[in-house]
């Protein structure tokens, strides 16, 4: 064997070897970034991750709301309702006055608000108000719960949650309801 290697004519030993250099640099090149993607899909999984439980832990906080609410009477429920002599806009105005210090008490920036189209229906009619909200997620549970009691129904009908570096965005859609009957 030792005169087969020693050998210069059989070149086959340089050759594999050789082969086998290229064979762990292509393996390198190609799997090292793979590995600093799969670190990248892993953090972004984490914050989604995070994001889906806050949403899940909020959606079971209302379910169990839900659950244990009494059946009100008919004249409170319409107390709770905006009347129907009330303008769209002073009630958004209202809406957003309360909302804006429910968020501050509850430690929550405000960075921006929306006053959409009015949903009418022959009955009661939806008042939406579009927040941006940015805090952390203890706060945005308090200032939930906050809206929950409120003298008048405020619903939240659509929430998006962002995490951004520390803090996190909060992009929520509140409906007030006015009575058309």
């Amino acid at each position: 064997m030792k005169d087969l290697i020693a050998n210069s004519s059989n070149n086959w030993v340089k050759t594999i070897g050789v082969y086998i250099i290229i064979i762990l640099a292509l393996l390198r090149f190609l799997i090292y970034p793979l590995h600093a993607a799969i670190k990248d899909r892993r953090a972004i999984f984490a914050d989604q991750q995070e994001t889906y439980l806050l949403k899940s832990r909020l959606l079971q906080q209302a379910r169990q709301k839900r659950d244990a609410g009494d059946v009100k009477e008919p004249d409170k429920v319409r107390s709770t309702l905006y009347s129907r002599d009330a303008r769209f806009s002073d009630i958004q105005t209202e809406m957003l006055e309360v909302i804006m210090k429910y968020a501050e008490k509850n430690g929550l920036n405000v960075l921006g608000f929306e006053m959409p189209e009015v949903i009418n229906s022959e009955k009661i009619s939806e008042v939406p108000v579009v927040i941006r909200l940015s805090g952390n997620a203890e706060s945005f549970v308090k200032f939930l719960k906050s809206i929950q009691e409120n003298k008048k129904i405020l619903a939240v009908k659509v929430m998006d949650i962002s995490v951004s570096g520390e803090g996190m965005t909060f992009l929520v859609t509140v409906n007030a309801f006015r009575m058309e009957v």
